[in-house]
């Protein structure tokens, strides 16, 4: 909705009351005989129906030119009327409300322009006829005219660019807050997505690993082993447990709290090979510095979860039966290294990347860092996952 539109109840109100307080002048004038005096009243009450039945719709459709020939045409008509029956003077009043009309009702200035230059002129040519067509009623015919045409005109065209500007800026600023709105909807949808992806893989290298050793220890448990592999399973379903409880918290993982930041991630480490060893039966080495140098918890989660993968992938897909976990410091970061003696991948066709390791390296590219997984190249079997982070 534009500013004439929005405005309409205001031209209603002003072409009315000045038809009719002019209508009232009209009848006001005890000099002048009735039938001019009703004619004029006449014209006026033509006026009054002409901008209810076609002037009113050109309010909100400003783009009917057949329309708007006929209002014009059809007002400059009964102004004419107005000013033949008693007076050109009567017809002021009005054309202070039509001009206006003649901008508000088209899009398009030209025909705005043509419309406030030929009714003056209309009533210049009354006003001479009135004068008898001497050559000294000119001037003041041609002044009158012109001015009412300039005045009409400089108005015209400095109000409608206001209005063009402002309904201009009021369709840049829906724009704008139609993308600010798309902008804050496509967000949030791309962060739930984020966190269900954090939690798919938090999930995976936690909760899932766990319960793959739990099945696995139930299906190993013998007689005589029964105790000790049920021993197992609760403590490792208590830790899958703890790291449930810390996901849905959002909070650190278990193994990474209580401790210094130089030493928790080299502490977590040692327990989850001592668990790895005690659950899936592969032997753990450990080579780690005897301090690391302070990376933020992200980067710690993304190490810890790394070792976790390898160590399970080892286990699960290459059949290891030894593994090494290595930590290795320089100027650039921290480099977390597993290697196992499992079956490994033909080189030529390169490791199979599911979605554990896709979520690893995504998880390592958001902290600045790196993962890969290659081919051991010392001669013996298996695979090698590297993980970077910065330091």
């Amino acid at each position: 909705m534009d500013f004439w539109e929005r405005s309409r109840v205001g031209w209603h109100a002003a072409w009315y009351g000045v038809l009719a307080v002019t209508a009232v002048a009209v009848l006001a004038l005890a000099g002048a005989p009735l039938p001019e005096r009703l004619t004029a009243v006449a014209a006026l009450t033509a006026a009054a129906v002409l901008y209810g039945v076609v002037g009113t719709p050109l309010l909100t459709d400003r783009c009917s030119m057949p329309g708007y020939a006929l209002y014009t045409a059809g007002i400059a008509a009964c102004l004419v009327v107005l000013s033949l029956a008693l007076s050109p003077g009567l017809a002021l009043a009005p054309l202070f409300v039509f001009f206006p009309q003649a901008w508000a009702m088209t899009p398009r200035r030209a025909p705005a322009v043509v419309v406030v230059i030929v009714v003056p002129a209309a009533l210049g040519l009354v006003q001479l006829g009135q004068a008898g067509w001497t050559l000294s009623a000119v001037p003041d015919a041609l002044a009158t005219a012109f001015l009412q045409s300039a005045a009409a005109i400089v108005l015209g065209l400095w109000i409608t660019g206001l209005v063009r500007e402002s309904d201009e800026r009021a369709s840049l600023l829906a724009e704008l807050t139609a993308t600010r709105a798309e902008l804050a909807s496509a967000e949030h949808a791309r962060g739930v997505l984020a966190e269900r992806e954090r939690m798919a893989a938090e999930i995976h290298d936690t909760l899932a690993q766990g319960f793959l050793s739990i099945v696995a220890l139930a299906q190993a448990a013998q007689d005589g082993e029964t105790r000790q592999r049920l021993e197992l399973i609760e403590a490792t379903a208590r830790a899958n447990l703890a790291e449930a409880r810390a996901i849905v918290a959002a909070h650190t993982p278990p193994d990474l709290t209580g401790a210094e930041p130089g030493a928790r991630l080299l502490s977590a480490l040692e327990r989850l090979a001592a668990r790895t060893t005690a659950t899936d039966g592969t032997a753990v080495d450990l080579d780690l510095p005897t301090t690391l140098p302070t990376l933020s918890s992200e980067a710690e989660v993304v190490l810890l979860r790394a070792a976790q993968e390898g160590l399970g992938n080892a286990r699960r897909h290459g059949a290891a039966t030894h593994a090494t976990v290595a930590l290795a410091v320089d100027v650039e970061g921290v480099e977390l290294t597993v290697t196992d003696d499992g079956t490994g991948f033909r080189d030529h066709e390169g490791p199979r990347i599911g979605y554990g390791l896709a979520a690893m390296a995504a998880r390592a590219a958001q902290v600045g860092g790196s993962a890969e997984l290659t081919a051991r190249t010392d001669g013996g079997a298996g695979c090698v996952l590297r993980v970077r982070v910065p330091a």
